[in-house]
């Protein structure tokens, strides 16, 4: 019997093995050779499919960034006005973290490649959290700057981000995510609110 799969389902194979790896080692704690060993193929066979450790690292964080940016963009425009936008997109963030726990270390892990490597996935998420908080300034009538408005995004990222961390490691006594998404939600309007006063 053959050990052989098709090229696509290989690979598959090896992004699901080497997201496992870094995210439990971080990118330098890792290896071509944790990956190929922990999938059961060789060296050769994976660089078949991914030319570097920087490649192979790069495309799952593109990967993951992609999805939990189209979730939370698909979450807020289903909603009908930016402060229900903002609890929908944070509900759908932390639903995706709590469903994807090796992902979120990936995305959001300590031990990326190179700081510039860490947020470029992320970098996908505070572009649309930029683009809720600025529809909610707007709704709010507050009149900020771009800068304040990108200040503003790059602070509910962190706050988003360092709540997942807190809330991922109370296993035991974990809230729902939607529950947590309005406590966070109304934290972040209420903190709007009074911007420009």
């Amino acid at each position: 019997m053959s050990n052989r799969l098709p090229a696509a389902e290989r690979r598959k194979q090896l992004l699901d093995v080497a997201m496992t790896v870094f995210a439990d080692n971080g990118y330098h704690g890792a290896s071509m050779n944790d990956v190929a060993s922990t999938a059961g193929v060789t060296k050769p066979v994976l660089y078949q499919h991914f030319h570097s450790k920087q490649d192979l690292y790069s495309e799952l964080i593109d990967d993951v960034g992609s999805r939990l940016s189209s979730i939370v963009v698909a979450a807020a425009k289903s909603a009908n006005d930016p402060f229900t936008q903002t609890g929908a997109a944070l509900a759908a963030y932390f639903n995706f973290v709590e469903k994807n726990q090796r992902e979120f270390k990936l995305l959001f892990g300590r031990g990326a490649a190179r700081e510039e490597d860490r947020v470029n996935g992320p970098q996908l998420v505070e572009k649309r959290m930029a683009e809720v908080a600025e529809a909610l300034l707007d709704e709010l009538n507050q009149n900020v700057s771009a800068r304040q408005t990108a200040t503003v995004a790059q602070a509910i990222v962190a706050m988003a981000e360092g709540v997942c961390r807190h809330w991922i490691a109370q296993q035991d006594d974990r809230i729902p995510a939607d529950e947590l998404a309005f406590e966070i939600g109304s934290l972040i309007i209420h903190g709007l609110s009074g911007l420009a006063r």
